[in-house]
Parts: structure tokens; C-alpha cells; sequence
């Protein structure tokens, strides 16, 4: 952990400065808080930190004084100033002295982080300071401490992907802070239990254990990754490659890892994100129809207002979607994207109209998502917009009675409905419904039934290979022929002519 202290004569000051930033999760430990220029001073020369964030004005000892006496003493603490707009001018004149930076009055959270960052840099070697990136002909880094694996007799490696799991959006320099840190505890804790080494390569983290063996690998992992949660609030997961047996080896062995990365943008909070290579990572299968089956429970849930109905269909269609994607981000961005554009044509046909979305622009905020729980929770968003519009449209009686029929009608839309049919569903006279649906809809019901069955057996048309009569039967039409005509009344073409088109237009 790197140390730091902080000093200023308001102690609101730098109880605010403690609120602004995890210091913990970036690596740093306030180790001291003063009032004070000479008990700023005393705290330095008794708790040695790293860093010292200090008032340019302070009572007993200004922050210029506190930086010459160090100077004088030799003592390396980077030193970074904080002043009131008035000071401006002295504050920037005391970078002469040596000080880091300076930081004006209000403290703002992304020029605190990147001056944190500036001074750690400077306190860490040579090689992580230069980003790690310098490699040998093997492709492996040159300044990788490869004597600590000592080649002994029957001596295996364990390449060990590992990544930094952001559940929430983090600046850039913070996100580096943080990488700087995890890569120093990483170090530390292989150290001291003589377990393997870290070295970076193409700006990824890799763990080299060696002489693996179960269960201590496993246990060693786990520790590492309970402990960096304790220690920094950072997640950590872990993709294990295939024990080699000579060093030369470890390149192809973590090239293998690295084909699974994808997995780790879906470890969710509270879960084991440990992954080995070649094993499976999900215990059962899901397909495109349950995704679609999860969808329409979704749905469901909304139009009834369903609170735990709609929990339980999130839940399952987080994990179906997640399922089905099998490690490829892009795909879960595409199933959620598609699921709203399929809500948005549905409750739009019904006469709901929820929030004005660009499925391009949906698609641009899904991908730039850190984790999958992120993803989850921007579509929730959308999702419980449209639930809320649902529910002021059906405060209206009116539009409650025509929506409850829509609804009733794409759920059965494949039986044998009639006028008396849907009439009962709102509890009214047929002959009296018929005229409110075709008033409140601005089409017969007849009319629209066939639209709802057109839709459906335009997706069957072009996702399967069914033939015509079973598409006709199964969007609820009983006559084959009459189906066919009515398709070519609606489209210009037969369904078999349709079918062939869109086909070639895939090709």
C-alpha cells in the first residue's frame, strides 16, 4: 500500500478530501491527519509516508517550510500542495521546491486522481513505470524476474490470466491507480509465499504460479482475490491456463487463456470468477427460444404490474442471455438490444408509447459497459420506463379496456378468438365492443388480428424452415389457402416467394 498524510489547518477540508476519492481501492492508506504546519512535519518524520497533501497556508509551518525541511533532511515524501485561488501564484512559484503539483480550492475529483497519479508513478521501479511493455524475441517481457522460477528437476508453470472486474464507471487515471496497485500487492503476495511471479504483457496482468497443484492452487487464487476485495474494494478474475513444463512453454500455454477473457466481462458480483481453460463454464445450455420465452414472460409481467413476476423474468433473462452469449459480449449487447426493439413494435402497437430510443445509440451505451451486471442494469432502466408508462396508460379506463384486449390478443393470437371472445375479457356487450375497439384503434378487430398473426408469421418465415401450411397453423389460421392469399394481399407475394427473397438477400 502506498502511505499518504494529509494536513490542513480546516478539518472539513480533509474529511471532504476522504469523502472525494476510495483511497483504499486505488492502493493508499491515509496513514495521518494534522491541523497544522509543524505537526504536518512531525507526522511526516515519524510515519515516513510515501505521499503528503498539504495546505500551502497552514498555522506554525507553511507547506513551503514543511517542503524545505525535507529537502534539507533527505527525506523523499512527494509532496503535493493545496491553495485557495488567492495563493495561486505561490503555490505554482513552489513547484521550484520540488513539489509535485498543486491543486486549487475546491479539491475536483479527476485532478486529485491524476496527480495521485503522477506521484506514484514516481515511487514505482523502473518497468511498471514504463507500462511493462519491453519483450524479448520469446515474446516474453525482459524485465520479467524469471530467476524467481527457478528451473528445477520436474518443475511445471501455471500461466494465470488475471483481470480487474470494474462493476461502475472509473476515470482513466483512476483505473490506472488501481492497476498499478493490484500489479504491486500481486508481487508482494507471490513474494512472500514463493509461489511464482507477475509480469505484464501487452498491457494484460499475468500470474506465473509455479508448481501447481490442486487444491493449493485454487486456494492460493481465491486468497489473492478475497483479500485484494478486503484490502482495495477490487474484484479480481482469474483464467487458468494448462501447466507447462519448460519457461519457453508460457507463451502458447497463456495465449490459451487469453481465447476465454471474454467470460470474465460475466462474472457477477458475489460469484467465484475463477475460470479454467478448457473446462466448461456454464452448467446448462439456453437457446434463442428461451430467450424469447423470457422475453414474453417480461412482458407479461409488465402489462400486470407485477413487481415479483417482473424480478423473477429479469432474473431469467439475465441469465439466459448470459448463457446463450457463452463469453461473447457483443452477442449479450445484441440480445438486450433486440429485446427492447421487440418491447418498443409490441406495447407501440397497443398504444403505449414509452421513451424515444435509437437502437443504434442503445447499442453504443451497451458496449461501452465495464460488466455484465452494467449492461443488466441499463436495459432494466429502459424496461422499468416502459412499465411505468404502461401503468399511466392503463389508469385511463378507456385505454386500460383496449389495451387489456391487445394484449390478451397477441398472448392468443393463435386459438380460434372471436369478437364474443375478447368482448368478455373487458366485460362488455360484443356488439358494443366492436365498435369501441374499431374506435379506439382506428381498425376492426378483425383487421388487427390478422396484423398480430401477419407479424408472427413473418419472424417464422424467415428464422425456420417450416413449411407454409404448419406457419399458417401455427399463427392460427386453419385454412392454408386462405392464408397464402391473405399474405399476398398484405405483402405483394406469396410466403414462398417472400421466404426466397430474404434469403437471397442474406446470401
Amino acid at each position: 500500500m502506498v502511505r499518504m498524510i494529509l494536513a490542513d489547518d480546516e478539518p472539513v477540508i480533509t474529511k471532504g478530501i476522504q469523502k472525494l476519492v476510495d483511497f483504499k481501492s486505488l492502493g493508499i492508506e491515509i496513514v495521518g491527519e494534522y491541523e497544522d504546519g509543524k505537526a504536518a512535519l512531525d507526522g511526516i518524520l515519524m510515519e515516513k509516508p510515501d505521499i503528503a497533501l498539504l495546505d500551502i497556508y497552514m498555522p506554525k509551518k507553511t507547506g513551503i517550510d514543511i517542503l524545505k525541511e525535507l529537502k534539507q533532511l533527505g527525506v523523499e515524501t512527494k509532496v503535493i500542495f493545496i491553495s485557495g485561488f488567492q495563493d495561486f501564484q505561490y503555490a505554482k512559484d513552489a513547484l521550484t521546491y520540488g513539489a509535485v503539483d498543486y491543486l486549487l480550492k475546491p479539491v475536483i475529483r479527476e485532478e486529485l486522481v491524476s496527480t495521485l497519479e503522477k506521484c506514484i508513478r514516481t515511487l514505482l521501479p523502473a518497468p511498471m513505470e514504463e507500462e511493462l511493455e519491453t519483450e524479448t524475441e520469446d515474446g516474453l517481457p525482459s524485465y520479467t524476474p524469471f530467476d524467481r522460477l527457478v528451473e528445477v528437476e520436474e518443475c511445471e508453470y501455471l500461466p494465470v490470466f488475471t483481470e480487474i472486474l470494474h462493476d461502475r464507471v472509473i476515470s482513466p487515471q483512476e483505473e490506472k491507480l488501481i492497476r498499478f496497485s493490484v500489479i504491486g500487492y500481486l508481487e508482494n503476495m507471490l513474494n512472500e509465499r514463493e509461489a511464482g511471479i507477475v509480469f505484464v504483457k501487452n498491457n494484460r496482468i499475468v500470474l506465473v504460479l509455479k508448481n501447481p497443484k490442486e487444491p493449493e492452487t485454487g486456494q492460493i487464487l481465491y486468497e489473492l482475490m478475497e483479500q485484494a476485495e478486503e484490502s482495495m474494494h477490487c474484484r479480481l478474475g482469474f483464467i487458468t491456463g494448462e501447466p507447462v513444463e519448460s519457461m519457453g512453454e508460457i507463451p502458447k500455454a497463456y495465449e490459451k487463456c487469453l481465447s476465454m477473457e471474454g467470460y470474465l466481462y460475466f462474472a457477477e458480483k458475489g460469484t467465484i470468477p475463477i475460470i479454467r481453460y478448457g473446462e466448461k463454464v456454464y452448467a446448462r445450455n439456453a437457446t434463442l427460444e428461451d430467450i424469447k420465452d423470457c422475453r414474453q414472460s417480461l412482458m407479461n409481467a409488465m402489462v400486470a404490474q407485477d413487481e415479483d413476476e417482473f424480478e423473477k423474468a429479469m432474473v431469467k433473462l439475465k441469465r439466459t442471455i448470459c448463457t446463450v452469449a457463452d463469453g461473447r459480449k457483443d452477442d449479450a449487447c445484441f440480445h438486450y438490444g433486440s429485446t427492447i426493439r421487440i418491447m418498443v413494435e409490441r406495447f407501440e402497437s397497443m398504444g403505449v408509447h414509452g421513451p424515444e430510443l435509437e437502437f443504434k445509440e442503445i447499442l453504443e451505451q451497451a458496449r461501452a459497459t465495464k460488466s455484465y451486471g452494467m449492461l443488466t442494469e441499463l436495459f432494466e432502466a429502459y424496461f422499468r420506463q416502459y412499465k411505468e408508462q404502461i401503468r399511466s396508460t392503463a389508469a385511463n379506463t378507456d385505454k386500460k379496456d383496449i389495451f387489456m384486449a391487445k394484449e390478451y390478443i397477441e398472448n392468443h393470437y393463435r386459438e380460434n378468438l372471436s369478437l364474443e371472445v375478447l368482448a368478455g375479457v373487458v366485460h362488455m356487450n360484443p356488439y358494443y365492443f366492436s365498435s369501441f375497439f374499431k374506435k379506439s384503434s382506428g381498425e376492426n378487430f378483425k383487421d388487427y388480428l390478422n396484423k398480430v398473426r401477419m407479424k408472427h408469421a413473418l419472424a417464422l418465415l424467415v428464422s425456420t424452415d417450416k413449411k407454409t401450411g404448419d406457419i399458417a397453423d401455427e399463427v392460427g389460421f386453419r385454412d392454408g389457402r386462405a392464408f397464402s392469399e391473405l399474405f399476398q394481399r398484405y405483402y405483394g407475394e406469396t410466403p414462398s416467394s417472400y421466404r426466397k427473397r430474404m434469403k437471397r438477400a442474406d446470401a
